[in-house]
């Protein structure tokens, strides 16, 4: 599909209708699967744009039994460029069964393992993961690399042609998923090639509405008015006047000369962290005004001095085609609030995600901010959209983003209650979570097969994985890598 069709959409609509119909694109003829249990390295192989399979040990996220297989997927960087240079795309493929149904996602970051989601164990599925475009090994070579294929609906067409390519292999039902960066990420490309899925299951995505979005802001002062997070702000304030002095001697142990900028980054938007990675089981933790000196230190250096993802193979243009992702189309969040920014100094506030960005890449040629894509996005989940699932945490920062409810009837939102960014079907209360599985298990077209602490068991561990990504992720967006 292409993206010039749909931004000409207000144009051609009728009276009463806010898209034009879908049916101009003929479907093509389903192919004959050609999965086979006992050769599954030769079917794999046989698959258009492989270019090669190796069998691997599963590891330890996976419930057996499963076999798994790294591919290596041939794409192009431009899909628009019939010319276009070619890069390797990495795929993580766990195999349960040629009769099994599959779901595929896109995580939004690199990729170099397998592991079980809270889906792939509650129906038994194969489970397909696509390491990201210029993310880990998924990377151009130098000489081709090209910032301005780094487009939402290239993102959306390196699936398409993954879906199309291994529907001639699986004959089940395809349903995509992701979270965070990986849940809008299947948005997208169940926006752009709606005959590619069954349905769709994004969890938390987020879709910004711009560059730096102040609309995550409005929703956590909205949502966490208690006593905890104001606990949490009111900490936040205390490191950074009344007891600025001691964290600025004890940060001088670890980061002679720095001592100011690293005490704005690990205590300006710690809220945010802690409504994304920990919620309402860790406000016990949080100091309260009487807490002594050590109590207040540990609380902020736990996480600003913790483990996040290991960089990618080529780390300095990895990160940055994140953040160009973000400045380009896709939109971040403003995660400090107006309860640090008078505390915090000009050089901080001043210093920008683009600034960065630019003089990191002073070669790339970073175009104005466009959110068009995803204006259309959201209007079409909220209208349109069918076979649609979002899966949001009542208390995740993340869900000031959050997608509106879908109208069609076959399409779902719902908020778990407390819940953080590591929002599952399985914590939903017990209605809502049957009228969830209800949705999933018709995009399926099989019931679910394993037990629900076995699927909230899989998805802690794939949260776990998850997790340090995030970690990574916002120490890209603040330009400062955590240290290790």
């Amino acid at each position: 599909m292409n993206l010039a069709r749909w931004l000409v959409v207000p144009l051609l609509v009728a009276c009463g209708d806010n898209f034009i119909d879908d049916g101009v694109e003929e479907e093509p003829e389903p192919l004959a699967a050609t999965c086979n249990d006992s050769a599954l390295v030769a079917t794999l192989a046989a698959l258009p744009s492989v270019t090669k399979v190796t069998e691997a040990s599963c590891g330890d996220y996976v419930e057996n039994p499963a076999r798994c297989f790294s591919i290596a997927f041939d794409q192009p960087i431009d899909h628009a460029d019939p010319a276009s240079k070619r890069f390797t795309q990495q795929l993580w493929l766990t195999h349960r069964g040629c009769d099994r149904p599959n779901l595929i996602g896109d995580w939004g970051y690199s990729q170099d393992y397998f592991f079980d989601d809270e889906l792939s164990v509650l129906y038994g599925t194969n489970a397909l993961w696509v390491e990201h475009r210029y993310q880990g090994a998924s990377l151009p070579a130098t000489e081709d690399w090209k910032w301005e294929a780094l487009t939402i609906e290239n993102g959306a067409t390196d699936l398409h042609r993954i879906i199309e390519a291994f529907r001639g292999h699986y004959p089940g039902n395809f349903v995509s998923t992701g979270a965070s960066k990986g849940g809008i990420t299947a948005t997208y490309h169940a926006f752009f090639f709606r005959d590619d899925l069954d349905g769709s299951i994004p969890y938390v995505a987020p879709a910004s509405r711009a560059p730096i979005d102040p609309t995550y802001q409005r929703y956590l002062d909205r949502h966490m008015s208690s006593p905890c997070a104001q606990n949490i702000r009111a900490a936040q304030v205390d490191a950074l006047t009344t007891r600025r002095a001691m964290m600025l001697q004890r940060l001088a142990a670890v980061a002679p000369g720095l001592e100011q900028l690293y005490l704005e980054y690990m205590t300006s938007s710690y809220d945010w962290g802690f409504w994304q990675y920990y919620g309402v089981g860790y406000c016990g933790q949080v100091p309260g005004p009487g807490a002594s000196d050590d109590a207040l230190w540990s609380f902020f250096a736990r996480d600003f001095f913790g483990n996040a993802a290991a960089p990618a193979r080529d780390a300095e243009r990895s990160d940055g085609a994140l953040v160009y992702e973000w400045l380009s189309e896709q939109g971040f969040a403003l995660q400090y609030g107006v309860h640090v920014a008078p505390h915090l100094s000009a050089e901080f506030k001043a210093y920008t995600m683009e600034e960065s960005f630019r003089e990191a890449h002073p070669d790339a040629n970073l175009p104005p901010h466009s959110g068009s894509v995803t204006a259309l996005v959201r209007r079409w989940v909220e209208e349109r959209a069918q076979n649609m699932l979002l899966i949001y945490g009542e208390l995740d920062p993340w869900s000031g983003g959050a997608m509106a409810e879908p109208a069609h009837p076959t399409s779902a939102r719902f908020f778990v209650p407390n819940a953080t960014h590591g929002a599952f079907i399985s914590d939903l209360p017990p209605a809502e979570e049957a009228a969830a599985l209800a949705h999933a298990t018709r995009m399926f077209g099989a019931p679910p097969r394993a037990l629900r602490r076995e699927a909230r068991a899989a998805g802690a561990n794939r949260q776990h994985i998850i997790e340090q990504l995030h970690r990574r992720q916002r120490a890209v967006a603040t330009g400062l890598l955590l240290p290790r």
